[in-house]
């Protein structure tokens, strides 16, 4: 079944709702056929780097993931700006896998 972002939007601020840390971060794994695989988020780790949802992503899906879409969210549950970071776009690209924000797509 296709994912669809006006299905995939709410249930990827639920996720980020969820998330223990400061920044809440949800990253979904998409397939070849545009189908959803996984849903992370981002974790803490040590006081200074935590795991990244796109890098959580990665490290539990690396063979089927072709595209990744990544979102932020506010406390009260609102969309904020976001971009990858180059760890993080450097092992993506590494792979083939591309990143997509959700909040441009808006």
């Amino acid at each position: 079944m296709r994912s669809h972002l006006s299905i995939l939007i709410p249930r990827m601020i639920r996720a980020a709702l969820k998330s223990p840390c400061r920044f809440r971060v949800v990253a979904v794994g998409l397939d070849h056929r545009n189908r959803l695989i996984d849903i992370c988020t981002n974790t803490p780790r040590l006081p200074s780097r935590g795991f990244h949802a796109e890098e959580r992503l990665i490290h539990r899906n690396p063979r089927s993931l072709v595209s990744i879409l990544i979102l932020r969210v506010g406390v009260a549950g609102d969309l904020l700006p976001i971009d990858p970071c180059e760890k993080c776009s450097r092992m993506a690209g590494k792979r083939g896998i591309k990143i997509q924000k959700i909040g441009v797509l808006l």
